[in-house]
């Protein structure tokens, strides 16, 4: 039994390592879309409504990381 516990821990471990990796990595992509879609907000070269789209989305994902 003393080794199948060893055997769990071991495994929790590892899923807690790489359910952070995972976390990180959200994150990064995350903001990496917050980046993307505040230059689409600003960005001249577009209409008003792809830039007025950027924003809506952008105020959407901001209210969803707030929840």
């Amino acid at each position: 039994r003393r080794l199948n516990m060893s055997n769990d821990l071991i495994l929790c471990q590892r899923e807690i390592r790489r359910l952070r990796c995972v976390v990180r990595t959200y994150e990064v992509q995350m903001r990496e879309l917050e980046r993307y879609l505040e230059q689409m907000a600003g960005n001249q070269e577009l209409g008003e409504e792809a830039r007025q789209t950027a924003r809506e989305i952008s105020e959407a994902w901001q209210r969803i990381q707030e929840d």
